[in-house]
């Protein structure tokens, strides 16, 4: 499945199933995982946009916020 993701879902799948892989596996179990990370991933990519194009936020910096902002799992608060 990874290989199908684009790879901002991939990076928060990877962050997900390092801090909670409970969630992961509960997500995955009752069919919910791709919901998830695709719902993550638009946020993630909204939020992106809005650093790097309308705040000229330097992309890598960019990158980092809005990981940690929506790959933060539900049950933990962002880094």
């Amino acid at each position: 499945m990874d290989d199908t993701l684009p790879l901002t879902s991939r990076m928060i799948l990877q962050r997900w199933t390092s801090a909670v892989p409970e969630m992961v596996a509960t997500l995955a179990a009752s069919n919910q995982l791709l919901l998830a990370l695709n719902q993550a991933n638009e946020q993630l990519l909204e939020t992106l946009y809005q650093l790097t194009m309308v705040q000229k936020m330097e992309y890598n910096a960019a990158l980092e916020i809005a990981l940690d902002e929506w790959s933060a799992s539900p049950s933990l608060p962002p880094r």
